[in-house]
């Protein structure tokens, strides 16, 4: 089982056809937390290695599931399973829709388990969580997390309030980026977009900008090492590159220049997409780009020339944003 920022579950669903986890006719089960969307696949081609699935925040086993209520038999199972990796064990339990008490599930379950042989502690290095989502219950041993995925250990420095990296995965898989590419983020912060788009072609040639100069330190440590990274201080609004120089725009774009009002989202959303088509490239370019009010966006994107030609509602840290592509 997979989780993924709400709204990614098709997106992820395409990254694990692509990487050859899936084939194209299996049947997946996705269900729909308030903070997360849930992906079942029954079987794997193989067991994913750390840089296989990107666009996951965590990657599970699923143990036991059903309805209504989890059986002796299914304890007796799930304990053995649990037992047959390590003795000791984390329980979580979240619970959505009203068949389950989230409290009351977790301390029977913890009780049962502990019954059962299975030491329960909140320091244990294992996590078996309970995902109880109306009358359905799936029991899942943790195997992953995103940090672990290759190469994210290279980063240095956090900016507060960057984008996920699963997300900025999600955003770079919709971009498809090849290895001849120029590609180019005009507001890059921390970098997270960046890297994620090296992760797929590590021989981009890649540009990132950012109007604050301590962004911009963040960004050139957490791709330092990195061959044909280029990272400046510089404005959205005026890029500085040539004309007609980019194939590929990723970005996430601010939700104004101070709060966010619509007004001047309508202004700098202009102003950044009219960089942004003089500088694209006569064939071929895409723009991957998210925002908060997507009816904005493609108000401008529309203005400037430019094809919305996908548009997905996503949730971030519990707000609403959208990411579209353009073409």
């Amino acid at each position: 089982m997979f989780r993924c920022a709400p709204g990614l579950s098709k997106t992820l669903q395409a990254e694990l056809r692509h990487r050859t986890l899936l084939r194209q006719d299996d049947r997946l089960d996705v269900l729909w937390q308030r903070n997360h969307d849930l992906v079942f696949a029954p079987r794997l081609q193989s067991p994913p290695k750390r840089g296989d699935v990107r666009i996951a925040e965590e990657v599970h086993r699923c143990l036991i599931y059903g309805r209504y209520k989890i059986t002796p038999s299914q304890l007796d199972r799930l304990a053995q399973q649990l037992l047959a990796r390590d003795r000791r064990w984390r329980i979580v339990a979240t619970a959505d829709g009203s068949h389950f008490d989230r409290r009351d599930i977790l301390r029977w379950l913890i009780k049962e388990l502990g019954r059962r042989g299975v030491q329960v502690s909140d320091t244990a290095g294992r996590t078996c969580f309970l995902f109880c989502i109306e009358q359905a219950y799936y029991a899942c041993a943790l195997e992953s997390r995103a940090e672990d995925v290759a190469e994210r250990e290279r980063r240095e420095a956090e900016r507060e309030g960057s984008l996920p990296p699963p997300v900025a995965a999600a955003m770079a898989f919709l971009g498809r980026p090849r290895e001849s590419e120029t590609i180019l983020d005009p507001v890059c912060g921390s970098g997270t977009l960046l890297a994620e788009v090296r992760a797929l072609a590590p021989g981009a040639r890649l540009h990132g900008l950012d109007s604050d100069a301590r962004a911009v330190k963040t960004a050139r440590r957490n791709l330092s090492g990195s061959e044909g990274v280029r990272i400046e201080h510089g404005d959205a609004r005026e890029t500085g590159l040539p004309d007609a120089s980019v194939s590929l725009v990723l970005a996430n774009l601010p939700f104004g220049k101070q709060h966010g009002d619509v007004s001047e989202n309508r202004t700098l959303y202009g102003e950044i997409l009219h960089e942004l088509r003089r500088v694209a490239a006569p064939s071929h370019f895409r723009a991957i780009l998210l925002a908060a009010d997507a009816d904005l966006l493609s108000e401008a994107a529309r203005a400037q020339g430019f094809k919305v030609a996908r548009t997905i509602p996503v949730r971030l840290r519990g707000e609403a944003a959208s990411i579209l592509v353009l073409e």
